[in-house]
């Protein structure tokens, strides 16, 4: 079976089920959002609380993301809608860019940043990180590379630049 063929099949189960396509919906579009919203929201607790690790949890998602954006424009990656002519299940019209994906590495490198706060939260966003990756796959704008690369680059930052 072909990449379009395995992808039109995935689609059609997801878009064919009002209740699939919602759960779908909600991992795609929504967890990434929670995971950039608590992301602030530790900022301030911990400014707040005078915490002196807060120049850490800014500096280290930060470099990640600075480091991966250029890596991503230098090596400009063409998604898998571009090489296989299909349609993702949430259309997008993004040339390149596809490898690593920021999505992925983002929300990876955040849920680090909890882990060193917090042990049960670093967990929590840890998993919503491996949906967000799934999603990013699932739906037709990530190749697997793309998804794993972000996070394991996201990991080695966020494991070496937090060790004290």
């Amino acid at each position: 079976m072909t990449y379009k063929e395995s992808f039109e099949k995935r689609k059609d189960r997801i878009t064919s089920n009002k209740s699939r396509l919602t759960a779908f919906a909600f991992i795609y579009k929504y967890l990434p959002t929670v995971v950039f919203a608590a992301y602030p929201i530790l900022l301030i607790y911990l400014f707040v609380r005078h915490d002196e690790r807060l120049i850490r949890c800014i500096a280290v998602p930060l470099f990640m993301f600075i480091t991966l954006s250029e890596a991503r424009y230098l090596i400009n990656k063409e998604r898998p809608y571009e090489k296989y002519d299909i349609t993702p299940i949430f259309p997008k019209d993004t040339k390149g860019k596809s490898f690593p994906s920021r999505h992925t590495a983002s929300a990876a490198v955040i849920a680090v940043t909890f882990f060193y706060i917090s042990l049960p939260l670093g967990v929590t966003f840890l998993i919503i990180s491996a949906l967000i990756a799934a999603s990013r796959v699932i739906g037709g704008v990530h190749f697997p590379r793309d998804v794993i690369a972000g996070i394991v680059y996201a990991l080695l930052c966020g494991v070496l630049l937090f060790i004290k």
